[in-house]
């Protein structure tokens, strides 16, 4: 029997590499590097901790828990992603201004005319004051 194949029979049944692995991993390698520079030993304990939590990750047989470890970190990256496209969004939009209300906290977005305003939140149907500073 080749290698390949005992390398196949060995990992079936197991969980395998996914993301979480690839991001443990990167952390690892940047702590590493990091600590090229810092010598700490805690920090080094730290990245060979990472490395062995990725490495029984990728052997484990608990499919279920090692399914629902990296939807929890998709998840937690698609929400950044989110938070950042809808930051950069705002940012380059200059006819608008973009205020909170003050009961129910929904973002409104409101154009952009200096001056004070009263506008109506269309969630909670509050009225209320906005002053826009630059026009």
């Amino acid at each position: 029997m080749n290698f390949r194949y005992k390398l196949m029979r060995f990992m079936s049944g197991r969980y395998g590499v996914d993301q979480m692995f690839y991001v443990l991993f990167a952390l690892s390698i940047l702590l590493a590097f990091i600590n090229i520079f810092v010598r700490s030993f805690i920090l080094q304990l730290v990245v060979y901790a990472i490395v062995a939590y990725a490495t029984f990750r990728m052997f484990s047989r608990n499919i279920d828990a090692r399914r629902r470890e990296n939807k929890a970190i998709k998840n937690l990256a698609l929400f950044l992603h989110n938070k950042r496209s809808i930051r950069r969004q705002r940012k380059l939009d200059y006819n608008h201004v973009y205020k909170k209300c003050p009961s129910c906290r929904a973002v409104l977005r409101l154009p952009r005319r200096k001056g004070k305003h009263t506008t109506i939140c269309p969630k909670c149907n509050k009225k209320f004051k906005v002053y826009v500073f630059k026009a």
